[in-house]
């Protein structure tokens, strides 16, 4: 071997052992901290994940298990019932046919510095974790589920919530009521829903009565905004999503203010699974594919953790109207 070539640099890339002799630690608590697990001190912890990110070494999926974290917000109500907890249960359930672990984080925020990822499914985020994910993907893929704020090169899997509203007004018009309201506080998938469900009106020549199509803040409860809908001569109501809130809305309507539905005010709701069809009258509802989103979310990021490349990296993916009985 000549001088020269014997003075080029190594191209043999890091590996756990190299990891381990430079950080001072054993290869077995390498291993454990690349692949999240316990008994180890946060400093050991965190001076690996350090040493890691400037070799960058990734050990390769064939020799360890890729894991993948699912985040929902904390703030939220919906984590532990509702959208996000089916969500996240549908979502573990693709990835562990795929043989990927799932972590969930109790507070994003916090705990996602000290773990080392694949890549990461945003389900449901407030302003303080869309940032951070915003910083995550600079060095591992995300997607996000049901984002309506998305940059151009960002990865989603999205229902059409603007075809939700445009179908659920349609179905009230079409049943002849003359003034259907909208339910949802002022987020961006409702909005994305009220775009739709003002698009059906003024197709059908109907008015727009603010009052009872405006997005409500968090401070307003939703007995006062469905009393002021109905004072409002309000003849049906939309209340979206998959959290129960058309549930909410029915008992309002029902055991608060006394009224009949569908005698006196017509009812759509967003689809909740095993629970729409038993109430009383069993609720009419708009189904978003929450299963089939789940199913190529999990898809698109087991394609990328594999280095591979996915051909629709923005994939929005219809609804369906459930007719049942709370609309005449």
């Amino acid at each position: 071997m000549s001088r020269s070539e014997s003075s080029r640099p190594s191209s043999k890339k890091p590996t756990i052992y190299d990891l381990a002799r430079i950080t001072g630690v054993s290869p077995g608590t390498v291993s454990r901290v690349l692949n999240n697990r316990d008994k180890v001190k946060s400093e050991t912890r965190d001076r690996v994940l350090r040493a890691a990110t400037e070799l960058n070494l990734k050990p390769q999926a064939a020799v360890r298990t890729r894991q993948v974290a699912i985040l929902s917000e904390p703030e939220f109500p919906d984590r532990v019932e509702g959208y996000a907890a089916t969500m996240t249960a549908h979502l573990s359930f693709a990835f562990s046919k795929r043989d990927i672990g799932v972590l969930q984080p109790t507070n994003p925020c916090e705990d996602l510095p000290g773990m080392f990822l694949d890549g990461v499914i945003a389900v449901t985020f407030g302003k303080a974790l869309r940032a951070l994910l915003a910083e995550l993907e600079q060095r591992m893929p995300v997607v996000y589920l049901d984002n309506f704020a998305l940059q151009p090169n960002e990865l989603s899997v999205n229902s059409d919530h603007v075809q939700s509203g445009w179908l659920a007004a349609r179905h009230f018009i079409e049943r002849g009521r003359k003034k259907p309201a909208f339910l949802g506080g002022d987020f961006l998938p409702f909005a994305a829903r009220l775009r739709g469900f003002k698009q059906a009106l003024a197709e059908a020549g109907l008015p727009v009565d603010d009052r009872c199509t405006t997005l409500f803040g968090p401070e307003i409860n939703h007995v006062s905004v469905v009393t002021r809908m109905i004072r409002a001569g309000a003849d049906a109501i939309y209340a979206p999503g998959s959290s129960f809130q058309a549930i909410e809305c029915l008992h309002i309507l029902t055991y608060v203010m006394g009224l009949k539905v569908p005698q006196d005010v017509a009812l759509i709701g967003g689809e909740n699974e095993g629970i729409s069809c038993f109430l009383n009258p069993p609720l009419t509802t708009i189904e978003e594919p929450l299963r089939d989103m789940a199913e190529r979310a999990a898809a698109m990021l087991d394609s990328l953790t594999r280095g591979e490349t996915v051909a629709e990296p923005q994939i929005t993916l219809p609804v369906r109207l459930i007719e049942r009985d709370s609309v005449a």
